[in-house]
């Protein structure tokens, strides 16, 4: 397959050839007298004294906004740093673990199994012979007594006699 033209071409007619159409077309070379440069236009006195107040009023915002950066570094060189925070939340956590865990603290603890002891028994006594011991106790008592009275009666009837 060959085309209709067997002619070889050089390289630079084959890139202009294959250039886009946009590329094809080369800018327009000006005349001599539009390549003049413009005369200057120098700002006026009111001009000059407008630019130099907003320049003066961009200076005292510019300081003021200084100011206030400096303020904000110093409030933050207060704020902790990233360690810290991390250590805090650290801190914090396990102090909520631990007051978690003194809320739970009947689960943490463990009861020995109930040990029943044997109950001391009583000899039997029966109830006739507890009164009557009882009783005799008593009379005792009694008797005691009237001795004793007794015997403070006969000693205060024998000190009278006695010179």
């Amino acid at each position: 397959m060959s085309s209709g033209s067997e002619k070889k071409l050089s390289m630079d007619e084959l890139l202009e050839k294959n250039r886009p159409a946009q590329m094809v077309q080369t800018t327009p070379q000006l005349p001599a007298q539009e390549l003049t440069t413009p005369p200057e236009v120098h700002p006026t006195k009111a001009e000059l004294e407008e630019l130099l107040s907003s320049l003066c009023m961009l200076g005292y915002h510019t300081e003021r906004q200084t100011g206030y950066l400096k303020k904000v570094n110093e409030l933050l060189a207060q704020l902790p740093t990233r360690t810290q925070m991390d250590e805090l939340l650290k801190a914090v956590k396990h102090l909520e673990k631990m007051s978690e865990q003194a809320g739970k603290q009947s689960e943490k603890r463990f009861s020995l199994p109930s040990i029943r002891l044997p109950r001391p028994s009583l000899p039997y006594i029966p109830w006739a012979s507890l009164l009557l011991g009882l009783a005799a106790l008593a009379l005792t008592g009694l008797v005691l007594w009237v001795v004793w009275s007794s015997l403070a009666t006969l000693w205060s009837v024998a000190r009278g006699l006695l010179p």
